[in-house]
Order: structure tokens, then C-alpha cells, then sequence
């Protein structure tokens, strides 16, 4: 036996030899390489950020990526982007976890002998080049792109007698088939939702996945909040499931699925009738006339309903009409996008609220005849690029009509379904990892980069077109005559030619890209086009006669969108803002509708279209309108991946068919041969406060007379706060600090993305659908949804996570002092301490901790997104918010070392730094002149959670405020 050193000895034994056994594909090199030149800007143990442009959906928001030691490990927003302006909403803050994703593409795939099996990039570009040059179309169907990469694939079509088409899911065919019909404008037109004063959407989800949530949630919020001396601004809703846009409204008339053109209609007939126009519409009374009179009037809303929106509509300074439902296609949705255009175009919102001088990117994507032709046209001859898209999965019969083409080539970062059907499956970079563009709307430019090296053997998917292209003998080139570049880099640094050189690009770099410091003035108001009246083209509404008949009613996830997020943990653990419901999706049903088919809460039943079926549990609800049955989209994959894959229905399939009276479809519902196969998981079970006046409120109008130190009294968690007659204990001694938080219940529109920021920093693991179920969740922050007094179908959200009391009782139960107070006011948990007796939390009121059941794994290379300054945890230990310590230390750190005193604002947790809506407030309670000091002293819409415990909580709420009815 060779002789073995102590060394060697200590180096095999202390864990080497089990990382190499383990985790075979890392490899530990036995060589130390000194960093003689070392990277720019990276230094060991310390942060770096790489500015990109988020591309989880179409919406193009700014992007910063918090880098440490070659991994990424936090996304951002990009506080200087002019569309998002610093905060991400959940999807955004889960990219990360795409990039780790264990069960991303690692290798080229080729099938053979009916399964795929590994090849190498030689052999598939080679194979590839072949069937091109042997005169094989190159149809290329890809995801919404813009930039260079657009220039490539385009190029690389042309090159090869092809076709480029840009798929979406939700590609608002409708909104765009009404602009072309009124004024020959086939776009999706800029919204100002700040700048409005009433804003009525029919059926538009705005605030989860319409266009641009993350911009237009920080739009509803500053245009929404209390103002002293100006008028509250308000938001009308109208369609007939109560999402979480449409509870965040101030009214919401509720009406069968395919009756919001109805009242579309008829609000217009009132603004023209009683001479509330701005525009002349009179000509098309006549029309409107005919379509009421062929479906009948809006049932089940009051006339004065519809004269009083009209009204304030028609008045308003800066009204704003949205057109929704997101996923429909047809002529009852295309007639609403008619009626709220010309709603629009009366009321002088052209020009003001709604700029068609800025059209968004999806204005690009293909619609629905240029999909079906593309598609039925495909044959033997045809090689079809399926890249970054899914239409396998969300669109129905896509996957038999791929098949019947020659080749098919996906290139992508998953196994989705798609990449399942395909004769090549090309691994690409994530977008993480990418170089790349993306121009959301006109004078909006953002840069891609990558954040860190590539984890697995793919390539970059205009490197690949490049290349493909390069073998098949005809390379492509920017211009005619021009060198073709040496790789997708290139042309896409050659395409930005900014002046001034490396120094520039550099710095545009940094900044995430090149847009305008001021929107660009809005466009002139664009004149109506059509001859005579609008063609208004669906029928009146089949009534349903039987009980099992309804109206089906789809709609987009807030967490998963498409459904291309679906492998997720992050998203999937995240629970649905309305039904708080995880790992899964349902089938929303009337209790009247339930009654009279037998069917009961979390039973499967069976939804069947003429285009298709599904079975999920049924839960009922008055949320939906009668005979409306509402189901989820983006859940039921088959692949993708462990967390997706078998995780609910997939209600794509139900979509699809031509119905000329309804919105999507009219559907069967009845109860599921076999019994229940998959029950729903709810983390919060109950929307009632039950008296305990959890989440207050205050009228606007007794808010108007309240002066500041006026409201509910506090208990404040410092000296001042405590005195003899009721507390037992002294206050604590605080050195330096008194951290605090306050939470803004106004602004707070429920969409969750401060709860996924908090997994992402925090190294909170997801546990699963089961262990969920069994109450065994780790969501350190929740946002649960109550019910508003006397408002049945009004829900509100409260932001929950530990109080960071200064009598807390979850601190002297301890019987190890794991739960202690910290000198700067802090509830510290100390892991290394606890037992596991789990007192504290028996003792807590707001049920905020959270305890480790199990030991988590971490698949690998999920743990490289792991936070290196936060520990993470093992079982038997209790863990809760720590307000982000880590960047309390850090920000102290950095203050101590430019010897100066912290900034107010310079500390921003989590949760308040990825906020759309702005409704955390951090910072010192020791300095009187910290927002959060001037909130607890003056704010009248203050109150403390459970303030009759006497617990002297450090986050302060501030009620909302209710506009009076009438």
C-alpha cells in the first residue's frame, strides 16, 4: 500500500471522496490556480451585478442579477428600467430557479428507434446542414423576439425558402382584429394607467398577466392611493370571475362569460345617448341598437348600475377602457375589443391614456390564421425550428400537425412536450446565460448578458442559426456584401454600434440597456377608419337549459403564465392570491350549479368542450357567475419535469373550437367516474376575519378630516412604549437601531411576488404537495386573502410575516433562548440552539414560524442557488423572517468601512425590494426622521396587528381606504 500523508488522509476523509462518489458530474480538480489576472470586477466573497432583461414573459422588464463567486444566486428588478423600475413580480424572481432547474436540457438528443438518445453538436449541426442543403423549408416557430436575434432567425428563414413565426399563447388577436377594423392599427397600444382617473376593464387581468403586470401594477397603485386633497381615482371591473385584478377593484359587476361585450355595448349606447362623448359616434347607434337587441340586455345588472359607470366614465378627466380575457379568441371577444375601443375613441382616451405611437412587442406575435396555415401547410419537405415555445402543450392539435412535418428541430431549455415530439432536441442557454435584446415597445432597448458561465453542454440559439447556416453554405450577414460575424455576440454588438466606443457599450452594459430618461411624448389621436358602422360579428348567447351545461371561462395564472414556468418549485409552492391553492389547479363551480348536479367541495369532475376534456376538483365558489365554470391555464404537463409533469390539468385542451356566441367555449360538467384522484391543497382555508378585525379599513371620507397623530393608538416597540400599570418587564436597550417595518394595505394587490423573493433570499426549500397539505409549509412571509365586512365578493390581502415584537411570547418559552431579542430589536433565531420543541410557535399569535420536518434536498445544481450568507437549516430546527439580516449587516458593514452613518432607505429587504406596488417601508424606529418613524408617529391609517396582546409589534399597517358607495 502506497504510503499515505496526513494530508492526503484528512483530504480523502473529510468529504472529497463522497463529493466525487455522489455527484459524478463535478469535477474536483486537485490543483490550486492562482488568479495571476483575475476576472474583472470579481472578487472572491463579495457581490457583483449583472444588469439583463428579464424573459419570463413578454412584458421585457429590467433585470439585475446579484452574482457571487461564478453563480448567480438573486434576481432583482433594475431600478433605472423605465418599465419596472426596480421590482419583479414572481415569475421574474423564479428565474434563477430556471436556470438550475435539474431537469433542464444537459445534452443534444436525436430519436432514434422512436426515443431519444444522446448525440453530439457534430453530428446534429451536421445532420441538419445536410437535410437544409438537400432543400428542406426551414419553418422556424419561435417565442416573442426582438433585435438581433429576430434579424438572425429571420435571415436564417429567408436563407432557406422558410417562414418565421412568433408564437404566444395569449397573443391578443382580438384587441389587435378591433384596431385594424377602426383604425387600420393591428397593435397593442400603450396604456397609461397612472395617468387615469377611472379605469374600467372588461375582464382584463391587468395586474396578474395582461401585457405588462409588473408596470402596470405600480401604475393601479400610484393612480389607486389615498392623495391628500385629491378625489380617490377608481377601477371598475366587469366579467365573471372574481380574480385577483378584479377584487382589487373598487366595483365589480359580475356577468356570464360573454356578456361583458354586452355592457360594453350598452355603456357606449349611454355615453353617445346622453352626450357624454368627446368624439362623435352617433352614426353607430344604429349597430349598437342591433346588438343588443339580437343578445339582449347585460342580465343581472341594474340599469342604474350601467347609468351611473357611464356616467362617471363619460366625466371622468382621464378614463381607460381594457379589453380581456386574456386567452380568448373569436368573435364575442373580438366584438368587446370593438365596443371598448370606440368606448375608448368617445371619451378622447386616443391620444391621452392609450398612446398606438408606443406599440408593445406582442403587436409582433402571429395570429390565429397565420398559425393555422403555417401549421396545416407543413410536410415532408419542411424542417420546423420550434424554438423557446410550447404549442404541443398550449395549443390543440399542434402536435399532430408537427408531426407530419419532414424534421422537426426543437431549441429550448426544457423536455417539454414539444421537445418530446421533435427529431433533434438542441439544449440552449438559459436567458441567464445569454447574450441577447428584447424591445418591449418603441424607445425601450434592453441588453441581455450573461450573469455566469454555462452549467451544461448547450449553446446559444443564435449561435446555432448562425452555424447551421455557416455548414449549409449559406452564411449569414447583417447587410449585403458584409462580412458574416464570428458568432451571435458580434452581430449583436455590431447591431447596437454605440458611439464612443468599448467604453460606451460597456456602460450600456452595466446600465441593462438604452432607453429615454423621459417617455417620449404621446402620439397624436389616431382618426377612425371604417366606413359606416363596425361589423359586430357574434351572435346573440345560446341559452343553457340543463344543469350540467356552462359556460367555460379560462384564465392565465398569475405564478405560471402559460404554463412554461410549470417545473417550478418556487411558483407551484406559491399559492393562487383568490383560492390560495398550491400544486395544482381546480374547476371553480356555483354552489347552485353543484347542488343540482350532487357535486361537493374538492370532488373530481369531468369538464368536457367539443374540443376537448378534463378532471380536476371542483371548488365552489360564488366567485364565478351562474352557470360558469372557470379553470386555471398552465398546469396538466405530461413532461417538462418532476415538479410539473402529472401536477393538474391542462386546460389548453379545452380550448379550440369555433363558437360563434361564447368567449371560449360551452362546456358539460359532471362528476368523475372513479372517485377523487387529486384533492386541492389550500394553505388558508378561511377568507372570514372572524370579528378579529385583522384587516381594517377607514372610509376615504373620515380619513379627510383625520389630522396626522390622529387614529389608532400604538404600542410602540421602544422605551416610550412600555410603562408600569401593564408590563411586566422593562424595555429592551437598543444600541443603535430599532429596525421596523411598515405595511401599506392600500397599495398591496395580493400578486405574491414579495413571498417568492423571500424563498429566493432566504434558502427556504419547497417541501411538496403533500407535506403541504399536511400543514407543513415554509413560507416565511404569506398573503393571505380576507374578506372585506359586508362585501362578499371583495377580498383584501394581508402581508404576514414575524412581528419582530418587543414583548414577543415567542422569546421566553424558549427554554434554550434559541428565540431571543437581539440588540438593534430583532427576534433572532438562533439554529445551532434549538432543540425543536417548538413552544415558540405554540406561543405565537401570528402564527408566523415555520418548523423543518424533514432534511430538504437540494438537487443538484439547485444548491448552487443557494444564498452563501444565509444558513440552511436541518430538521428539527424552527426558522421565521429575520427582516433580511443579512443585508442589515451587510449595509452596516459597508457604512462602518466609509465611515459614515446609515442612510435611511439604504436597507431593502426582500420583500420591499421586488414590491410592484411599493408597500413595504423599512428602516430605523430610533431615528425620528426615517419614514418608518414619521408612519408610526403621524400616519392616521395606522394600527398594529393584534395590538390588544400587547405584544409591541415592529411592523405598523395602514388600513385601506374604502370609497363610499353611491
Amino acid at each position: 500500500m502506497p504510503d499515505m500523508s496526513r494530508r492526503t488522509f484528512l483530504w480523502v476523509t473529510g468529504g472529497s471522496s463522497i463529493a466525487l462518489a455522489t455527484d459524478p458530474p463535478r469535477k474536483l480538480v486537485n490543483k490550486l490556480i492562482p488568479k495571476v489576472i483575475p476576472p474583472e470586477n470579481i472578487r472572491p466573497g463579495s457581490w457583483t451585478v449583472f444588469a439583463t432583461t428579464c424573459r419570463e414573459c413578454p412584458a421585457g422588464c429590467g433585470m439585475h442579477l446579484s452574482h457571487r463567486d461564478g453563480r448567480v444566486t438573486k434576481a432583482e428588478g433594475n431600478p433605472a428600467h423605465p418599465v419596472n423600475r426596480g421590482a419583479l413580480c414572481p415569475r421574474g424572481q423564479s428565474a434563477p430557479q430556471g436556470l438550475y432547474d435539474p431537469d433542464r436540457l444537459r445534452e443534444v438528443l436525436h430519436r432514434g428507434g422512436g426515443a431519444l438518445r444522446p448525440k453530439s453538436w457534430d453530428d446534429a449541426l451536421s445532420a441538419i446542414s445536410t437535410r437544409l442543403v438537400s432543400g428542406g423549408r426551414a419553418v422556424i416557430l419561435s417565442s416573442l423576439q426582438t433585435g438581433a436575434l429576430s434579424e438572425v432567425m429571420a435571415g436564417f428563414a429567408s436563407a432557406f425558402r422558410g417562414e418565421l413565426l412568433y408564437y404566444e399563447a395569449f397573443n391578443y388577436e382580438p384587441m389587435r382584429a378591433a384596431h385594424q377594423q377602426l383604425f387600420s392599427l393591428p397593435v397593442v397600444p400603450h396604456h397609461d394607467l397612472e395617468g387615469s382617473d377611472y379605469i374600467l376593464s372588461f375582464a382584463a387581468d391587468f395586474l396578474e398577466t395582461w401585457v405588462s403586470p409588473v408596470s402596470y401594477a405600480r401604475q393601479f397603485a400610484d393612480m389607486h392611493s389615498f392623495r391628500e386633497g385629491a378625489p380617490l381615482n377608481r377601477m371598475v371591473y366587469v366579467g365573471p370571475r372574481l380574480s385577483m385584478t378584479a377584487s382589487n377593484a373598487d366595483s365589480f359587476i359580475q356577468v356570464p362569460p360573454g356578456q361583458e361585450r354586452l355592457v360594453a355595448a350598452t355603456l357606449l349606447k349611454l355615453v353617445i345617448e346622453r352626450g357624454w362623448q368627446k368624439n362623435d359616434l352617433g352614426r353607430f347607434r344604429g349597430a349598437l341598437d342591433a346588438v343588443l337587441r339580437a343578445a339582449g340586455q347585460p342580465p343581472g345588472v341594474p340599469q342604474a348600475t350601467l347609468l351611473q359607470v357611464a356616467e362617471s366614465f363619460g366625466k371622468a378627466r382621464a378614463p381607460l377602457a381594457l379589453a380581456g380575457p386574456l386567452a380568448a379568441s373569436g368573435a364575442v371577444a373580438t366584438d368587446t375589443a370593438l365596443c371598448v375601443a370606440l368606448l375608448n375613441y368617445a371619451v378622447g382616451a386616443l391620444g391621452k391614456t392609450v398612446d398606438f405611437s408606443r406599440p408593445h412587442a406582442l403587436s409582433r406575435t402571429a395570429r390565429e390564421a397565420e398559425l393555422a396555415g403555417l401549421l396545416g401547410s407543413l410536410g415532408a419537405n419542411d424542417v420546423v425550428f420550434v424554438h423557446d415555445t410550447n404549442p404541443a402543450f398550449s395549443r390543440n392539435g399542434a402536435a399532430a400537425q408537427l408531426r407530419r412535418a419532414g424534421t422537426v428541430i426543437y431549441l429550448g431549455t426544457m423536455p417539454d412536450e414539444t421537445a418530446q415530439l421533435s427529431d433533434w432536441v438542441l439544449p440552449i442557454d438559459s436567458p441567464l446565460e445569454s447574450w441577447g435584446e428584447y424591445e418591449p415597445e418603441p424607445g425601450i432597448r434592453g441588453l441581455m448578458q450573461p450573469g455566469m458561465g454555462r452549467i451544461h453542454d448547450t449553446r446559444s440559439a443564435g449561435d446555432l442559426f448562425l452555424d447551421i447556416a455557416r455548414l449549409a453554405r449559406r452564411p449569414l450577414s447583417r447587410k449585403t456584401g458584409e462580412e458574416p460575424p464570428a458568432d451571435f455576440a458580434s452581430w449583436l454588438k455590431a447591431r447596437w454600434s454605440i458611439p464612443g466606443g468599448e467604453a460606451s457599450w460597456t456602460e450600456t452594459l452595466r446600465t441593462g440597456g438604452e432607453w429615454s430618461s423621459r417617455p417620449e411624448a404621446v402620439g397624436a389621436q389616431p382618426p377612425l377608419q371604417v366606413k359606416g358602422a363596425p361589423r359586430f360579428a357574434a351572435a346573440g348567447v345560446t341559452p343553457l337549459a340543463k344543469p350540467d351545461q356552462a359556460e367555460l371561462w379560462a384564465w392565465p395564472s398569475i405564478m405560471l403564465y402559460d404554463g412554461r414556468l410549470a417545473n417550478r418549485g418556487w411558483l407551484q409552492e406559491a399559492p393562487d392570491p383568490i383560492s390560495f391553492v398550491v400544486w395544482g389547479n381546480w374547476v371553480d363551480i356555483t354552489p347552485r350549479q353543484a347542488e343540482a348536479l350532487g357535486i361537493e367541495e374538492g370532488e373530481m369532475v369531468e369538464v368536457s368542450t367539443a374540443a376537448g376534456s378534463l378532471r380536476a376538483p371542483a371548488r365552489i365558489t360564488q366567485e364565478v357567475g351562474q352557470q360558469t365554470v372557470a379553470v386555471g391555464l398552465g398546469q396538466g404537463h405530461t413532461a417538462l419535469g418532476k415538479n410539473a409533469k402529472g401536477i393538474g390539468a391542462n386546460a389548453f385542451v379545452l380550448l379550440g373550437g369555433v363558437n360563434s356566441g361564447s368567449t371560449f367555449a360551452p362546456c358539460r360538467i359532471s362528476k368523475a367516474p372513479g372517485g377523487a384522484d387529486d384533492r386541492m391543497t389550500t394553505t388558508a382555508p378561511s377568507r372570514d376575519q372572524l370579528h378579529r378585525e385583522l384587516l381594517q379599513a377607514v372610509p376615504v371620507s373620515e380619513l379627510r378630516i383625520m389630522k396626522p397623530g390622529e387614529g389608532g393608538r400604538l404600542d410602540l416597540p421602544l422605551r416610550e412604549g412600555y410603562t408600569p400599570e401593564k408590563d411586566m418587564y422593562p424595555g429592551h436597550e437598543h444600541k443603535k437601531h430599532r429596525w421596523g417595518m411598515a405595511i401599506d394595505l392600500q397599495r398591496c394587490i395580493g400578486c405574491g411576488a414579495c413571498a417568492v423573493a423571500c424563498y429566493a433570499e432566504n434558502n427556504i426549500p419547497v417541501i411538496g404537495k403533500e407535506l403541504v397539505r399536511g400543514g407543513r409549509e415554509m413560507a416565511w412571509l404569506r398573503i393571505p386573502p380576507y374578506r372585506m365586512p359586508g362585501e362578499p365578493l371583495r377580498y383584501a390581502w394581508l402581508p404576514l410575516h414575524c412581528q419582530h415584537c418587543d414583548a414577543a411570547p415567542c422569546e421566553p418559552v424558549c427554554p434554550v433562548f434559541a428565540a431571543v431579542h437581539n440588540e438593534e430589536g430583532l427576534n433572532a433565531q438562533i439554529y445551532n440552539r434549538c432543540i425543536g420543541t417548538r413552544y415558540c410557535s405554540n406561543n405565537c399569535p401570528y402564527k408566523v414560524r415555520r418548523f423543518n420536518w424533514i432534511n430538504v434536498e437540494w438537487r443538484p445544481p439547485l444548491d448552487l442557488q443557494l444564498n452563501p450568507e444565509v444558513t440552511v437549516r436541518t430538521r428539527g430546527v424552527m426558522e421565521k423572517c429575520t427582516f433580511c439580516v443579512q443585508r442589515i449587516r451587510q449595509a452596516e458593514y459597508r457604512a462602518s468601512r466609509e465611515r459614515r452613518p446609515l442612510k435611511d432607505g439604504e436597507i431593502v429587504p426582500a420583500c420591499a425590494q421586488t414590491c410592484p406596488t411599493g408597500v413595504f417601508t423599512f428602516g430605523d424606529l430610533l431615528d425620528p426622521n426615517s419614514r418608518v418613524s414619521r408612519i408610526a408617529a403621524a400616519e392616521p391609517r395606522r394600527y398594529q396587528l393584534l395590538h390588544e396582546l400587547h405584544t409591541k409589534p415592529a411592523v405598523t399597517f395602514l388600513r385601506r381606504v374604502e370609497v363610499e358607495r353611491g
